[in-house]
């Protein structure tokens, strides 16, 4: 049976926890973060403040200064924009070691109207000094992210889609060695989250159907320095690159490594597949993935426009 990824973090935080000062808070979400195997285990170390998010991470801070490792979970637009002053101007700043986790990122809460929806937050939070920015897209890779985020010292966030065990995330670490490039280097796909596993399915069936070897890569680490380093042996191999993301596609990671490839005035054409502008209100996840072309036959379509471009 697939696993929450929920749980997954929470275990991997009450290992560390046996043996470090380290405290989780959550926004009135100690359900719908299944924070009740922490609490029950370390009740001490645990701080519900409700509907709160700007106390919540001014009492992070406290706790930080104290030279505490402090996780915040919450709903990601909420904790992201209620709490953002006190994120950019006293933890960022200040490099406190704050990890929030923020859930239901991406089209998620496409039936929840636009207050819900976490499309643009790579953008917002790549600005921010020492901050750390994770993308996960399976169960080790979300590990790997918390081993290194718990290493930082400073801030870090996790930007989480669908944690429950019927999302898009891979269960197994997809192997993705930059230096190793197959003969045909016309397109390759960097991916982030759940789009990760979609644009693998999307590529198993173009080699299956037209016998053409399009490459997946993906991105955990988003932050602006790692990824310029991270992708930009993918920029210089490839002729194109696909960048498949839940998010604002003007914006987001695609824009982000566009940016830094035009600098240079070389490499591969960016192409960016993500939001459109234009965002319907109130429709389920898997209608908002077809309008935004983010399904598995939307990046088929894609793939096969830029190759016949």
């Amino acid at each position: 049976m697939k696993k929450d990824l929920r749980d997954i973090i929470n275990n991997h935080i009450i290992l560390y926890a046996e043996s470090a000062d380290i405290y989780v808070l959550a926004v009135d979400s100690a359900i719908s973060s299944n924070l009740h195997v922490f609490k029950n285990r370390l009740g001490h170390r645990f701080i519900d403040v409700g509907v709160a998010e700007q106390n919540a991470f001014d009492v992070a801070a406290g706790l930080a200064r104290e030279g505490a490792t402090v996780f915040v979970f919450g709903i990601s637009t909420f904790l992201l924009y209620r709490g953002y002053e006190q994120l950019r101007s006293i933890i960022c700043e200040n490099k406190l070691k704050v990890i929030f986790v923020g859930l239901w990122c991406g089209l998620y809460y496409s039936d929840q109207g636009y207050t819900h929806l976490q499309i643009d937050d790579i953008n917002v939070t790549r600005s921010l000094p020492n901050l750390n920015i994770y993308s996960p897209y399976s169960i080790l890779s979300t590990k790997y992210c918390l081993d290194d985020a718990l290493e930082h010292q400073g801030p870090s966030y996790f930007r989480i889609e669908n944690p429950l065990p019927g999302s898009d995330y891979l269960d197994a670490h997809v192997a993705s060695n930059p230096s190793t490039f197959k003969d045909s280097n016309a397109l390759a796909i960097l991916a982030t989250g759940q789009s990760v596993k979609r644009s693998l399915l999307a590529s198993e069936h173009i080699k299956s159907s037209l016998k053409l070897d399009i490459p997946v890569h993906p991105l955990c680490d988003l932050d602006v320095k790692r990824l310029q380093s991270r992708t930009q042996e993918y920029v210089d191999n490839y002729q194109n690159l696909l960048i498949v993301e839940e998010h604002l596609a003007f914006c987001g990671t695609g824009a982000s490594i566009g940016f830094s490839s035009s600098l240079k005035q070389a490499g591969s054409r960016i192409h960016c597949l993500g939001v459109g502008d234009l965002v319907v209100r109130n429709q389920t996840y898997d209608r908002a993935l077809e309008f935004h072309t983010l399904n598995i036959p939307g990046i088929i379509n894609k793939c096969l426009s830029i190759l016949e471009g």
